[in-house]
């Protein structure tokens, strides 16, 4: 294994350290936690090059039943992590409920750290408990710092700081949130990826279940990858206005070929129906100028044969004359009625009269029995002169006999003449009613007649408008269908000049990207060189930056390695920022990725080229730090290299001597 490592080209070789940037941009000195001010828990001192946060895994001779020896987990390794990135800037160091246990634990608690930032020391503290404490200084240590008096400054100065590490590269343009220092938090989540990600992708760096509150959450995987491409330097600025308006045309092309499918059936759809209302044959290849004009001058002619007709003429002649009859035979009615009306009238004069006439004879009978028997009242049989003696006011005049008797003739006569009178109306009465139900019969007969005609008219009508409407659509959908293959040829003209624009904007995006041919070139090669370096020259890996997004591939064997690719683009961004190249500081943070798919000769491989790398200078130009619960490389152990020794069975070896509940 020795051996092929040192045959393996040494990093010096191949690797060209920036002259501006032999100490990186950004390195951590140290990580301190404070119970309170004045208690130190953890002071954990960092160094420039490689750093190795170790948890011991007690390993499977102690994996007996009842043997309570634990784990190297739960030991604050990635809180350790987490601790690191807030006081990078992140807002949170766990999830909700592990704060509130910290909290409850250390309520006073703080955690600091000593950063150089392009070249200046900062010293940044932050709360553990409760109450938000965010002190910030530049130029003075931890300890002078937490000797100071409690103010809170906030974390705007170093967050500023921070952001210029990234802001030459231009980010800021392609990260899509609107927090504040949205680029240097984008740029951080790359640099410390959260270890329930498992390295599986690698665009994958934020959990949700961190509850870290990144903007790279909220971030589609294509802006995130021309994110990335701008901080690896590989992006201009004018490619992203060109694949913008690429965006832009492809969408309008993709509303031309929606539109251009719908025309395209309705048009079909538009043919089909025409011909099959015509009975015409529809030509096979295609609508035509012809076939338009055709069906064109045949509907339209269709059209006004329907228009000049008149549907039912004979019928509605026939009703015309059959209402005129039944104006006749009602006007007979009225005439009718107005002669039942006088002879019903003239009869109840006549038998009123009768009825008067028989009156005025009852008097003058009585006068006939006065005349005849004398003096006697007709009514109550007294004597005249006796009711004139006790004061009877009946009249002492009596008619003569035969004046009553001519009287009574008359009388007779005129009653005589009233029957007569009253016989005949009634006779001529049930003439007329006679006539008159006659004349209704004819009138019923005239009416059935003229409803069923006019049936006849209306079905006709209707047939007509159903006809006439059956044309006019036929002639709107000729002009429609005229419109639709206008619209469809407009279709295809714009697609093809869309198509035309497209290529040429793809042209320049491709001259574009060959200005940065030479540092895409450069991060192919450094990445085959670390997965080399550790998986040997029997390997085959490629990472190519492309419009499709960022393809890495690494296989051994013929075993794809998708973690191992993950963190060998991490360490291959960390040389590229070596030199130079990149718009990130060389500082990277791997918490476990042996708990991804990394085998132990891998793994230990894995070490001993990281520390390789500190080689390149007299002090090592990067920072990495790596948590682990496997054993480095027993050289490595016993070295500078292990920082921080942590223990997961132990509660007083853990990160905050204590076990949270």
């Amino acid at each position: 294994m020795e051996a092929q490592f040192e045959l393996f080209p040494r990093p010096s070789r191949v690797i060209q350290v920036h002259a501006a940037d032999r100490e990186p941009r950004l390195w951590i000195r140290r990580l301190v936690i404070w119970e309170k001010r004045g208690i130190v828990l953890r002071d954990i001192p960092l160094r420039r090059g490689l750093n190795i946060i170790y948890s011991p895994d007690p390993g499977v001779e102690s994996a007996l039943i009842g043997y309570a020896e634990g784990s190297g987990h739960g030991a604050g390794k990635s809180l350790f992590c987490r601790l690191l990135r807030y006081c990078l800037g992140e807002d949170t160091f766990a999830t909700s409920d592990v704060r509130k246990n910290v909290a409850r634990e250390l309520p006073d608690g703080l955690v600091g750290i000593e950063a150089v930032i392009d070249g200046q020391n900062w010293a940044v503290i932050r709360n553990l408990g409760s109450v938000r404490r965010q002190i910030v200084r530049p130029g003075i240590s931890l300890d002078e710092l937490v000797a100071e008096e409690d103010v809170n400054t906030g974390l705007r100065e170093v967050a500023v700081a921070l952001d210029g590490l990234v802001s030459e590269s231009g980010v800021e343009r392609f990260v899509t949130s609107g927090r504040a220092h949205a680029s240097w938090l984008f740029a951080l989540a790359w640099l410390t990826r959260d270890q329930e990600c498992r390295f599986d992708h690698l665009l994958d760096w934020r959990h949700v279940r961190t509850e870290s509150r990144s903007p790279v959450l909220g971030m589609s995987k294509e802006d995130m990858t021309v994110a990335v491409r701008s901080l690896l330097g590989v992006l201009d600025p004018d490619e992203i206005l060109l694949r913008e308006h690429r965006e832009r045309i492809e969408e309008n092309r993709k509303e031309h070929e929606r539109a251009l499918s719908y025309r395209q059936r309705r048009g079909e759809q538009l043919r089909g129906e025409i011909a099959g209302a015509l009975g015409a044959e529809v030509d096979s290849n295609g609508p035509n100028e012809l076939e338009l004009s055709t069906w064109r001058t045949e509907t339209e002619s269709r059209l006004g044969e329907v228009d000049g007709a008149t549907p039912a003429e004979a019928q509605r002649s026939q009703v015309e004359e059959l209402r005129g009859r039944r104006d006749a035979e009602l006007a007979e009615l009225a005439v009718l009625g107005d002669v039942l009306r006088r002879l019903k009238a003239t009869q109840t004069m006549h038998e009123q009269q009768v009825r008067f006439l028989r009156g005025e004879r009852s008097n003058l009978s009585a006068d006939e029995m006065r005349a005849a028997l004398g003096p006697v009242c007709p009514v109550c049989r007294v004597p005249i002169d006796k009711a004139l003696a006790e004061g009877c006011a009946l009249s002492r005049v009596f008619r003569e006999p035969s004046d009553v008797a001519q009287a009574l003739l008359t009388n007779t006569e005129q009653i005589a003449e009233c029957q007569t009178a009253i016989r005949a109306c009634s006779s001529e009465v049930v003439d007329r009613r006679r006539e008159d139900a006659v004349c209704r019969q004819r009138l019923a007969e005239t009416e059935s007649k003229i409803s069923t005609l006019q049936s006849e008219v209306d079905r006709a009508t209707r047939e007509h408008r159903a006809k006439w409407s059956a044309c006019q659509r036929l002639v709107e959908k000729v002009a429609e269908l005229r419109e639709t293959l206008s619209s469809i040829a407009q279709d295809r003209r714009a697609i093809e000049a869309i198509d035309e624009e497209d290529a040429r904007l793809r042209e320049r995006q491709a001259e574009l990207r060959a200005a940065h041919r030479d540092t895409v070139a450069r991060l192919n090669d450094l990445f085959g060189y670390v997965c080399r370096a550790v998986l040997g020259d029997g390997s085959r890996a490629s990472l190519a930056l492309t419009g499709l997004g960022i393809q890495a591939e690494v296989e051994v064997g013929g075993t794809a390695m998708e973690s191992f690719k993950t963190i060998a683009f991490d360490l291959t961004a960390l040389l590229l920022s070596i030199e130079g190249r990149s718009g990130l500081p060389a500082f990277l943070v791997h918490d476990s990725p042996r708990e991804a798919d990394l085998g132990a000769s891998i793994y230990h491989k894995w070490f001993r080229f990281v520390a390789s790398l500190e080689e390149l200078a007299p002090e090592p130009p990067f920072q990495y730090i790596i948590t682990s619960t496997s054993a480095p490389p027993a050289e490595l152990i016993c070295g500078k290299f292990v920082v921080a020794e942590l223990q997961g069975a132990d509660p007083g070896g853990r990160l905050l001597h204590r076990e949270l509940r």
